[in-house]
């Protein structure tokens, strides 16, 4: 469907299980997230620019990091991290 309608697709499936484990939607983002949330929404601001001013499309963010304590598929996510805000058990 997203390519279906030219929306750009960025793919960051340890970002993604972070978040639906350790957030709610309204919940703060947990401050060990900040730097890859950061890196993503710094992408889609670009892609906003590039959409109205043209130019050079930017690319994809090379590697968003996740603390492996806090991916869920990780060995390291068994020990509970301290997460800060909106953490879920």
């Amino acid at each position: 469907l997203a390519k279906e309608n030219n929306v750009a697709i960025l793919e960051a499936p340890a970002l993604a299980r972070a978040l639906h484990k350790h957030t709610e939607i309204g919940d703060e983002i947990p401050e060990a997230l900040y730097a890859a949330v950061a890196e993503v929404l710094a992408y889609v601001f670009q892609l906003r620019a590039y959409g109205k001013n043209g130019g050079s499309r930017p690319g994809l963010p090379s590697k968003i990091e996740v603390p492996p304590e806090l991916d869920p598929l990780n060995p390291a996510a068994q020990t509970k991290p301290d997460t800060d805000n909106g953490a879920r058990p």
